[in-house]
């Protein structure tokens, strides 16, 4: 093995090595994963599993077991934020990650032991990677964190950013700058409003808030689809409605409602006003007496 006299990183290297030792949580979610794809997971035939090196769907599942959580993540981030880690640096990382004999206890979700294994060198090269740490924030971003976001936050709102690995042209810029310091942080839906601001900024134009309202216009119409859909399963039912070419929208209107919910958080907490969108936005509504047949209501109502 290779010996490096000098490692400015070897806090991270310690801190990555521990969290793949003790990285092998099973979760009830995966438990009930591998009761519907695989087999009944009891503890002795999910050991035996886990020992066998030339399973595939055993790889697959040990990638979903080590896949780092947004609490690692959490840990590590003011770490990367002190020590910023280069392109050079990850890669050195992943050289002694993949030097380094890991092995790991794999433990049910009530924390108790089941095996013990050696981590193969794909789910140590794929965890360095899916951590993304040479990623970098922008001078200006960083700045308006540290102005606007209290403490507690900034690792949260550190590790969203990494995750997306933004890149912004100078509008998404300001926008993303503007959020950081006038949003107040104190709501529970903070972290939702950052994830739905973090993929308009990369496409931002003026000062955001053109691009908020158009947003919420876009979702108003696919809500408009979405209860006209459902006034059509009420009526009918869905072989017919497929029969009449009428397709079913992608959506959930609880999720939409609340998506346009958070736009309206943003919008007054980041500019001080929003806009409200009221029925109709397009035609007015038309008298079932005045269309011809069942075929004309139903286009009439998906419109």
């Amino acid at each position: 093995m290779i010996r490096y006299s000098h490692d400015p990183l070897s806090g991270l290297f310690s801190r990555l090595i521990s969290a793949l030792e003790h990285g092998g949580q099973l979760t009830r979610a995966i438990l009930d994963y591998i009761g519907a794809t695989l087999f009944d997971p009891s503890p002795c035939r999910l050991a035996a599993f886990l020992a066998d090196d030339d399973d595939s769907e055993r790889d697959s599942l040990l990638d979903l077991i080590f896949y780092p959580d947004e609490a690692i993540q959490i840990q590590l981030e003011p770490l990367l934020a002190v020590s910023p880690v280069t392109p050079e640096d990850e890669a050195a990382l992943k050289r002694r990650m993949l030097e380094r004999k890991i092995q790991a206890t794999i433990r049910l979700p009530d924390k108790s032991p089941l095996t013990h294994l050696i981590l193969p060198a794909f789910i140590k090269s794929q965890y360095i990677e899916r951590l993304k740490l040479s990623w970098q924030l922008e001078d200006q971003v960083a700045a308006a964190i540290a102005s606007g976001v209290s403490p507690a936050r900034v690792p949260m709102v550190r590790v969203r950013l990494r995750n997306n690995g933004l890149r912004v042209q100078n509008r998404g810029r300001q926008f993303l700058c503007r959020f950081f310091e006038r949003m107040p942080d104190d709501e529970a839906d903070y972290l939702a409003c950052l994830d739905l601001v973090l993929p308009l900024v990369q496409r931002a134009y003026a000062d955001g808030y053109d691009q908020l309202v158009n947003h919420k216009r876009e979702l108003f119409r696919t809500l408009q689809q979405a209860r006209r859909f459902e006034t059509l399963m009420r009526q009918s039912n869905m072989e017919t409605l497929m029969l009449q070419g009428v397709r079913a929208p992608h959506a959930d209107s609880g999720q939409l409602l609340e998506q346009m919910r958070l736009i309206d958080r943003i919008c007054l907490g980041v500019f001080g006003r929003t806009e409200t969108l009221q029925l109709p936005m397009e035609e007015p509504p038309r008298e079932i007496a005045d269309l011809d047949d069942t075929g004309a209501v139903i286009r009439s109502l998906w419109r």
